[in-house]
């Protein structure tokens, strides 16, 4: 009786050569995408008709959306123990060619669908970090556009990444949900908070990230309910329940 014959395991020179086909094509066909979805973002700075896909992290105050941020792009972003996300922080992760340098470039106070003059950005220029500068410089641009103290702004920061074994990937970490003003804070907190909350979760392009930790009650989720307002059928929502121990 004729035995089925096995198929021979694939060779380590076939996962190579699918690995570089794979690269092949993120080369030739995403990556002009990317690049198109770039500048894109340019022209949204001052159109804000124009809309491009972006991940926004939304959630109340410490429930750890930069920490979800950072496990996502590897990027160390400002820790601390008061409020560190005082501004929109849009992060543009980049993969590079192995032949380039691995670098990371900061623009402080563009505007997000306001138009150019929206406000005067104390640094507009673009500013080289190092890829182990990037907190400390994350949080000096900060300082800038909101003060040192503990208040927020809409003066967004741009950050873009780029690194030899990165993914493409454009996230936006926002400023947690603070109903009730500190020291130091505007009396008017929660509506400036929730008007940058609408501007990036509104458009269609925006996947909304929800972060919200485990103890706390799902139903009083300002972004949740922000999420439900424009995302009625849940297609771009996705929660992330942090602190489950």
């Amino acid at each position: 009786q004729h035995q089925p014959t096995a198929k021979p395991p694939s060779s380590p020179t076939m996962a190579q050569s699918a690995s570089t086909d794979l690269m092949g094509l993120v080369k030739d066909k995403v990556r002009p995408l990317l690049e198109l979805n770039d500048k894109l973002r340019q022209l949204a700075r001052y159109e804000k008709d124009i809309n491009v896909t972006t991940i926004v992290a939304v959630g109340d105050q410490s429930h750890g959306k930069t920490s979800v941020i950072e496990a996502l792009s590897g990027i160390d972003l400002p820790r601390g123990e008061d409020i560190q996300t005082r501004v929109p922080l849009v992060l543009k992760l980049r993969r590079c060619e192995p032949e380039e340098q691995e670098r990371a470039v900061l623009i402080a106070g563009v505007s997000q669908g306001k138009g150019a003059a929206a406000f005067a950005a104390p640094s507009a220029e673009p500013l080289e970090v190092q890829l182990d500068g990037i907190a400390d410089a994350v949080r000096e641009r900060t300082d800038e556009l909101a003060g040192d103290g503990c208040d927020v702004a809409d003066k967004p920061l741009e950050l873009t990444v780029w690194r030899h074994d990165q993914d493409d990937l454009t996230l936006v970490d926002l400023p947690g949900m603070t109903r009730v003003a500190i020291d130091g804070q505007r009396d008017d907190i929660e509506d400036v908070i929730e008007a940058m909350y609408t501007t990036y979760m509104q458009p269609d392009e925006a996947v909304l990230l929800n972060v919200v930790q485990a103890s706390s009650d799902f139903s009083t989720s300002k972004s949740l309910q922000l999420s439900r307002s424009f995302d009625k059928a849940g297609k771009r929502t996705l929660l992330c329940v942090t602190k489950v121990d």
